[in-house]
């Protein structure tokens, strides 16, 4: 007989166990929640302010406060006389991030506007429908410089100066402003960006005549009193009358991060570690045309070595802004060239210290071949009886492999493309005899760089 009390025993047991049984069903948990996660663009917003100066006073015609180019205008000048002048300081802003800078200028047109009776006997001809007859362009004298914000040229900013000769020049101009090569802005390294969130300068002037560069001392400097520059109209006669001159500006701010190689490349940019040239030509070969409208003109440079003088110092400031060798020429194509403009032209230098007194020069398109003429020409300048200056030319289709075009060039020589169906670079290498010349002479002076074909429109 089973004891009771064993049986409840083994009842309590089972009880127990199933209880056990039960607990090993309870599973542990924890929950933790990311919320909102989100991608939000970046901004990368350009925005400009000018500060304008029209002989000496605030001009607010060309003056207004940070904001989008829509609108405003650089130059609205209706009634300019022999001897004014004017100067703008831009400051540069990007939000948020940093970012290359280019500038593109367009002249669209330098019109005789209308001819008066002063013109004519000034030897101006009767206007034309061309847009691109008159002659103020050329009697108008521009440059543009890295600046610190005061409205001034200052001593430590004269080798800033990155375009400078006739607004017909400067205005027909492709620059950086700041790449991974370059930087022509104040406060802004050559190959750095432009910083985000920060505000950055560049500076321009205009003469209507000869100006001259007189850079003040860095200091609290106001363009009321002097704006580093002089201006003369007194050599100028009736025929710029009723002229006009127009151009167009357009500033672009590119990315920086993830983008470290971009350059300008003289045409307003594009992504690249070296300059880049138009496209080649399709296996078709394009229409070429040869006519007056089809000639383009240097208008971009890279690479620049530029050398020195005989006596082994630095080749004079208003020789050394390789944009003045930019456009037409400006020289006569005589033996001994007279009434050019002052830093009209750039000097190649001579080859001493290690420098290779060259220099590249980009065009705007590819040129081609000329079926009936020279190719190219380049122009110099000789401001007296001096012995032959002499360049080497080569051309190149990317900016790296070159081609020798001429071997000793002298003076406005015109060369031919030879072996290449066509270019987009000349390299431009002064070669003439040193022991020639007088210990003041500095080299080669480019004038301007022509090519004469060009694709059909």
């Amino acid at each position: 007989m089973i004891n009771s009390k064993i049986l409840l025993s083994i009842a309590a047991i089972t009880a127990a166990v199933v209880m056990a049984a039960a607990a090993t069903f309870a599973f542990f948990s924890d929950t933790e929640t990311s919320t909102d996660n989100t991608f939000v663009a970046g901004v990368l917003d350009l925005k400009i302010d000018n500060e304008s100066f029209y002989n000496g006073q605030v001009y607010a015609g060309t003056t207004w406060a940070l904001d989008d180019l829509n609108g405003h205008l650089f130059f609205d000048f209706r009634d300019v006389k022999p001897g004014d002048w004017g100067e703008d300081t831009i400051s540069l802003h990007v939000n948020d991030n940093d970012a290359w800078a280019c500038l593109d200028i367009d002249l669209t047109s330098e019109d005789d506007n209308q001819t008066n009776n002063l013109e004519l006997a000034d030897q101006d001809t009767p206007d034309t429908p061309n847009l691109f007859d008159g002659e103020l362009g050329n009697n108008l004298n521009m440059i543009f410089w890295a600046d610190d914000g005061d409205n001034v040229l200052e001593d430590d900013e004269q080798q800033g100066i990155f375009l400078q000769g006739t607004a017909t020049q400067v205005l027909s101009s492709a620059t950086t402003l700041a790449d991974s090569v370059l930087s022509n802005i104040g406060g802004v390294a050559d190959g750095d960006p432009l910083p985000g969130n920060e505000t950055r300068y560049i500076a321009k002037a205009w003469c209507f005549g000869t100006m001259t560069l007189t850079p003040l001392a860095q200091g609290p400097n106001s363009p009321t009193t002097d704006p580093g520059f002089d201006c003369d109209g007194s050599g100028l006669n009736n025929i710029t009358q009723t002229d006009i001159v127009t151009a167009d500006l357009s500033f672009s701010a590119i990315q920086h991060r993830n983008n470290e190689n971009f350059t300008c490349d003289g045409v307003g940019g594009g992504p690249s570690s070296t300059p880049t040239p138009t496209p080649s030509p399709s296996p078709t070969p394009p229409l070429i045309a040869c006519n007056e409208n089809a000639i383009i003109y240097a208008s971009s440079f890279s690479d620049n070595d530029q050398g020195l003088r005989k006596d082994n110092s630095a080749v004079l400031a208003n020789r050394s802004i390789p944009s003045a060798a930019f456009g037409a020429p400006q020289t006569s194509g005589a033996d001994s060239d007279v009434g050019f403009p002052a830093g009209s032209f750039f000097s190649l230098g001579f080859p001493l210290s290690g420098n290779t007194a060259s220099i590249v020069f980009g065009f705007s398109e590819s040129f081609y071949p000329n079926p009936s003429g020279p190719d190219l020409q380049v122009f110099e300048v000789t401001g007296g009886i001096y012995p032959d200056e002499k360049v080497k030319i080569e051309a190149s289709k990317d900016g790296t492999t070159w081609t020798l075009l001429a071997a000793a060039a002298i003076r406005d020589e015109a060369v031919e493309l030879g072996p290449l169906d066509f270019a987009n670079f000349v390299r431009l290498t002064d070669v003439s005899t040193i022991a020639d010349f007088p210990n003041d002479a500095d080299g080669y002076d480019v004038d301007a760089l022509k090519a004469f074909c060009t694709e059909a429109e």
